[in-house]
């Protein structure tokens, strides 16, 4: 029905039409299948009870003949049958099933099986495929308790019943066809009636559609058709006020959308611009970058254009940042930044990676001197200091330069290249460019295995292990303090020094954890020697910049000091200056922690740093230590033996023990007693050695030290 009603080509009137057609011939249907249903059941109920009456009815007389054994009477008997059409067969049998006398009209009367007969006083009916009505009954004996006298059995034909339900039928199909016919008249005059009213709304419709909002509705009745029409008539009339109001807001509205259009044109191409840029210094930032540098590839692979970078990376930038601030090194950034757009060639790209990595983007090459020469331009632009604040500083830059496609076909390998000559410049002792070689890829691999090896030690801390370092009084030769010093035993069998994989630690971020391993080492020696009861010297250990910049660190040394249970002033702890400058305030603070634990604090080469003297005078140290590199120098070079010796004066004065790191030769050992330096460490008196070595130090009565001093009869000139 509802496909009926979605025929798209049919209209309203034709749906109702069909539809009430539909309805009729289904009703129709419906009801003579009733009826002939209904007239056949009861067809079929009548032959039933008379075939119940007849089969009865002889065995009641069958009942009466049987005892005198009168078969002449029995057939007389069945053939009173022959007045009932429907008979087709009527049989009376004795009580074995065989016939005793029969009337039949056809042949074909199947014999009934012994177990289809009935056994009481009932009629047994079935029916049978080919249209016939089988009825037996037993016969009763004469005494009711009697045997059975034998069966009366009934065949009756539905032949008959079937000719008078088919007449039934057709006379029935002519009186709905006629019903059928009325009804569809009489819809298709209702239906044509009611779509006028229709059809012409649609019109009107129609005509509101095209624009010509003054029509008028004609309205001829007062039903639903009626309310539509009126409520359509209703939105005409509001239409054609809101039409004015509408062109008035459209005027309105394309005005405002060609201003905002603009407006988001403009903010579209201010946003790509900054998605493009740094915000800092307005240079392309690296995914701007990284675009152009894919093009530049592609347009190598199809012409064969000559491309590079040079990876730029700010010398000392974060020692700039730290002592001067990040509003500082934001204002140097932008001042490179400037001076780095006047060093290239017009169609070089300069980008901003991040922090202080810069990168040039060179196309159009015709030599590799081209490349050298905007190298030796930015070099050469930063030779004068820059002024900051009033302050003025030496910048440089380390240059790294990887070529297309000798270093590289794409751009990750490439810029790869560019990175690890950068690299490679400043191991080199930066403020100069470098062009990449194959072997820097044979470094950076060998920098990834001692960083996997380093955290395999971690894991494993039997290949981790100590060597101590003897600081001795410079009078009496006494052993006062042992420096500790960081040794790894490689898997292969090889000690590396920390000379080798410090650097790696720090740059990975992992010196934080072996800082921590060195510290608990030292104090789990200190509580061994405690525990053996041998004189405890103090025992230095080093600490980096981001171990002691950590949260945690003094609750570290303090966890440490608690676990071993050892004397806190055993425990010495030195600190650079590049540390304490880094953020001094915090520093100042952190230092006073530490102290206030009764642990020891050393300023570690002193000299080489920029700390100030009036952060020297607050500091809470107990020792300063003059960096090696003085001491080396200080019996050829002047200068160096008149910083010693100012170093010595200026820490006296302030209270502080001084400890001359490098002592090697005779001539060193008189120039530091001459100023009256307090502690020595160096080669020649005493060189790292392991903790059981160290410990026959602590228990000698005289160490090597003091023979070298000359305490044995000897005195030292």
């Amino acid at each position: 029905m509802r496909a009926l009603l979605r025929i798209r080509p049919l209209g309203i009137a034709a749906k109702l039409n069909l539809l009430a057609v539909c309805v009729i011939l289904f009703s129709s249907v419906a009801i003579g299948v009733a009826v002939v249903r209904t007239q056949s059941r009861l067809s079929f109920d009548a032959q039933k009870q008379t075939g119940d009456m007849l089969v009865r009815q002889m065995a009641n007389g069958a009942k009466k003949l049987l005892p005198i054994d009168s078969r002449a009477e029995l057939k007389g008997m069945l053939g009173k049958l022959a007045s009932n059409r429907d008979v087709v067969f009527a049989a009376v049998y004795d009580p074995a099933h065989r016939p005793l006398a029969d009337y039949r009209t056809t042949t074909g009367i199947r014999p009934l099986p012994d177990q289809q007969w009935p056994s009481l006083d009932q009629v047994r009916f079935d029916s049978e495929g080919d249209g016939l009505l089988d009825f037996v009954t037993p016969i009763p004996g004469v005494d009711a308790r009697g045997p059975l006298q034998g069966y009366s059995r009934v065949v009756l034909s539905s032949e008959r019943a079937r000719s008078e339900a088919v007449v039934f039928v057709k006379e029935t199909a002519r009186f709905a066809i006629v019903v059928t016919a009325l009804a569809i008249v009489l819809t298709l005059m209702l239906t044509r009636r009611l779509v006028q009213p229709i059809h012409e709304l649609a019109g009107v419709a129609r005509e509101v559609a095209e624009g010509r909002l003054g029509q008028t509705v004609v309205i001829r009745a007062n039903d639903e058709l009626a309310d539509l029409a009126r409520a359509f008539q209703l939105m005409v009339d509001n239409l054609g006020a809101s039409r004015a109001r509408l062109l008035e807001y459209q005027n309105k509205l394309e005005h405002r959308v060609q201003l905002r259009t603009r407006e988001l044109e403009e903010a579209t191409a201010k946003a790509l611009d900054l998605a493009q840029r740094d915000t800092l210094t307005g240079l392309p930032n690296r995914a701007y970058f990284n675009q152009m540098l894919e093009q530049a590839m592609a347009s190598h692979h199809e012409s064969g254009e000559k491309i590079a970078l040079l990876f730029l990376d700010l010398d000392l930038f974060k020692r700039i940042n730290d002592t001067m601030g990040h509003q500082a090194g934001d204002r140097l950034l932008v001042m490179i930044a400037e001076q780095l757009r006047h060093c290239v060639r017009d169609g070089d790209l300069v980008a901003r990676l991040g922090g202080d990595e810069f990168v040039i983007l060179a196309r159009q090459l015709c030599s590799i001197e081209q490349l050298s020469a905007i190298a030796r331009r930015i070099l050469n632009a930063f030779v004068q200091p820059v002024e900051i604040d009033a302050q003025s500083f030496r910048i440089g830059f380390s240059i790294g330069i990887s070529v297309c496609p000798e270093h590289g076909s794409d751009a990750a390998t490439l810029l790869k290249s560019a990175d690890l000559a950068m690299y490679a410049t400043k191991e080199d002792g930066r403020g100069h460019y470098r062009f990449y070689t194959p072997d820097l890829n044979l470094r950076a691999m060998e920098q990834l295995s001692i960083e996997n090896g380093l955290r395999r030690a971690l894991e494993n801390e039997s290949e981790l292990f100590l060597e101590f370092q003897p600081q001795v009084d410079l009078v009496s030769g006494q052993l006062i303090a042992a420096e500790a010093l960081l040794r790894w035993h490689q898997a292969d069998g090889t000690v590396m020094m920390p000379g080798r994989f410090i650097p790696v630690a720090e740059e990975t971020g992992l010196i934080v954890p072996i800082g921590k391993w060195v510290l608990l080492s030292a104090c789990a020696t200190l509580a061994r020697w405690q525990e053996a009861g041998l004189p405890l010297p103090r025992i230095a250990v080093n600490i980096g910049a981001p171990q002691f910049e950590s949260r945690d660190f003094c609750d570290l040394v303090a966890e440490a000091l608690r676990v071993y249970n050892i004397p806190p002033d055993r425990l010495e702890l030195e600190l650079t200056e590049s540390i304490i400058v880094r953020d001094a305030e915090s520093a100042l603070r952190e230092m006073a922690r530490l102290k206030a634990l009764g642990v020891s604090i050393a300023l570690d080469d002193f000299g080489t740093g920029y700390s100030s003297l009036s952060y020297l005078s607050r500091m809470p140290i107990d020792s300063v230590k003059v960096d090696r590199a003085f001491v080396m120098r200080s019996t050829e070079d002047r200068n160096a033996h008149t910083i010693v010796r100012s170093i010595v004066a200026l820490s006296h004065s302030l209270g502080y023990t001084v400890v001359a790191e490098g002592v090697e030769n005779l001539a060193q050992l008189r120039l530091l007693r001459a100023v009256g330096c307090d502690l020595l460490q160096g080669f020649l008196l005493g060189r790292p050695m392991s903790e059981r070595a160290i410990e026959a130090w602590i228990m000698s009565p005289m160490n090597p030290a003091q023979a070298a001093l000359g305490m044995e009869n000897c005195e030292i000139y």
